[in-house]
């Protein structure tokens, strides 16, 4: 994993990207971190007030998407995509999915990666900004440090955030990784952007 990480760590830093469009990755160090959670907020952030054109890809083999589309639009078969809100969602997504995202003009394309042990590194790497999430719960802790730990020892280039664990783990691993972390507001809905939450993109965005 360590090779992987320099390799194409190298290989983003060498890539222009087009200044019109942005791709966000996120990715969780382990399972129920959050990942899809963060990204439907994200992208009703970006959409609904930002105003961007918004497409959100899982990437990965959770299915969420799936059951996403049968509550919001009584069918999970959805190869097109479907639509909530003002943002574009394709679940089962991989490569030919995100070159049709970047020909179709959306302005910022959001990829859920699911988890770094799940085979998506590479791509997640190859994003804009790169997202990890993870937990500060005593059971998804070392997962969360050492992956901090391998990125750190390579030149990590992501942003991370956590959503579970107390306030003085988060600023003590802070100061233990010189690096910031920032901690997600709690958020019932995905779909609603409220207070708290406004104040916390308007920062990251």
């Amino acid at each position: 994993m360590i090779e992987t990480i320099r390799s194409l760590l190298s290989f983003r830093k060498s890539q222009k990207k087009p200044e019109t469009q942005e791709m966000i990755g996120i990715i969780g160090t382990g399972r129920s971190v959050g990942v899809t959670h963060f990204s439907i907020m994200t992208a009703g952030y970006l959409s609904g007030v930002l105003r961007r054109r918004c497409a959100v890809l899982e990437w990965n083999n959770h299915g969420d998407f799936d059951r996403m589309a049968k509550i919001c639009t009584g069918d999970s078969s959805q190869p097109n995509g479907f639509q909530i809100l003002e943002a574009d969602y394709y679940g089962q997504a991989g490569i030919h999915t995100l070159l049709m995202c970047k020909k179709s003009g959306f302005q910022t394309v959001i990829v859920d990666y699911g988890t770094v042990v799940e085979g998506s590194l590479d791509e997640f790497l190859r994003c804009d900004r790169q997202f990890v999430l993870g937990s500060f719960s005593e059971w998804q802790i070392e997962a969360f440090l050492e992956f901090e730990r391998t990125g750190r020892s390579m030149g990590r280039s992501w942003e991370t955030f956590i959503s579970f664990g107390s306030e003085e783990t988060r600023k003590n691993i802070e100061r233990r990784l010189n690096c910031q972390i920032r901690r997600i507001p709690v958020s019932v809905d995905a779909f609603a952007v409220t207070e708290e939450l406004f104040g916390f993109y308007q920062k990251l965005f």
